[in-house]
Parts: structure tokens; sequence; C-alpha cells
């Protein structure tokens, strides 16, 4: 008696969970323009691993000291974590990059990334958006994975400018987060349901 009333309510709540699935919008996460930073800088604008020039990031905006780096075994000893390709950026003292993304004004979104510490001290990685700031602390994490950061923000225009800083003043200048996988996902609210017996 309890396994043929059990079997027919299993599979009506498996078909109204389905049903309910299909008709929520979905939106996957998809990344920033060069949010992987596997499209090459000119080589006119790179020394060694520093970027110069304001622009020198295809389709971000850099400010301050930012390195391109190849992950994998670095001299000195280090190993910088990218694991989402092959290369990723390190900010440097007060460094930041930023870019210009299209949103709907009052669309909740969230802002994914891979973040990792380089050096001893404490490093923060402030995220923000306008009217939004936020700072995340980075620890030291035993894996090859690094920090994988997720933060919301509510849009209030059509467009948003994101920037990604390190508002760190360290001894050694080129100590600082090291960014890597940037996406962006968009969230919908809950929608209440009718249940109908």
């Amino acid at each position: 008696m309890v396994v043929t009333l059990v079997c027919p309510l299993f599979l009506a709540l498996l078909f109204a969970t389905s049903a309910f699935a299909a008709l929520q919008p979905r939106s996957p996460e998809a990344y920033l323009q060069n949010g992987n930073f596997e499209e090459l800088p000119n080589p006119r604008f790179i020394k060694k691993t520093k970027l110069i020039g304001k622009y020198s990031l295809p389709k971000w905006e850099i400010n301050g000291l930012v390195e391109y780096i190849t992950g994998g075994p670095q001299s000195g000893g280090m190993f910088f974590p990218v694991t989402h390709g092959v290369h990723a950026v390190r900010l440097g003292n007060e460094a930041s990059i930023s870019q210009t993304i299209k949103v709907k004004p009052g669309q909740l979104y969230a802002l994914i990334l891979g973040a990792s510490r380089t050096c001893a001290q404490d490093e923060v990685l402030r995220i923000s958006v306008p009217l939004q700031t936020g700072d995340v602390p980075l620890q030291t994490l035993y894996s090859l994975d690094g920090d994988v950061i997720a933060w919301g923000f509510k849009a209030t225009s059509n467009v948003a400018k994101v920037t990604l800083h390190n508002p760190g003043v360290q001894e050694d200048p080129t100590c600082g987060p090291l960014l890597d996988a940037i996406a962006i996902r968009e969230f919908y609210p809950p929608m209440p349901t009718e249940l109908i017996w």
C-alpha cells in the first residue's frame, strides 16, 4: 500500500519540478570580454610581465602596475595557479583593471572570478560597480584552484563599469591578487508558485 502511494507521489513531484524548471529562464555565467585573459597583449605594450599603457590589456582598462602572468612555476620558487587557461593578471599596489559591460537596470547580477594571494602579506581585492563597493580578503589556500569569489550587485543603469582594485600598499609593489576567469551571471528573483491540488 505504501509503495503504491509513494511511486505516484514521487512521479507527480518529479513532473511538477521539471515543468517549473522549464518555465524559469536560464542564465549561465559568461566571461566578460577577455575575462580569462587569453587574448594576448601586443608585445609592444608588455615589458617582461609589466603591461605598459592604459589600454594594453585587450578589452580592459588598466591603472597602475598590472602584470600579465603565465601560470605555473615562477622564478624565485613561487607557483602561480591559473586554473582556467594559461594566463592571468596580477594587480600591484593600488592597481586596478576595469571594463564597462551591458546590464539591465534593476536586475541582480553576480561577478564570479578566481583570485589568488601571491605574497605572504594580507591581500584584499576591492570590487566595485557604480554605487556599490566591497572588499574581499584573500586567504592562503593550499590548492591549485585559489579562491573562487562571487560578488553580487544590482544594476542601476543599462551599463556598469566593473572595477577590480588592489587597495594594498605592500613593501614589494608587485605583491597583489592574481585574477583569472572573470565571469558574470544574471539572477532572477524567485517567483511565488500556485499549487493546484
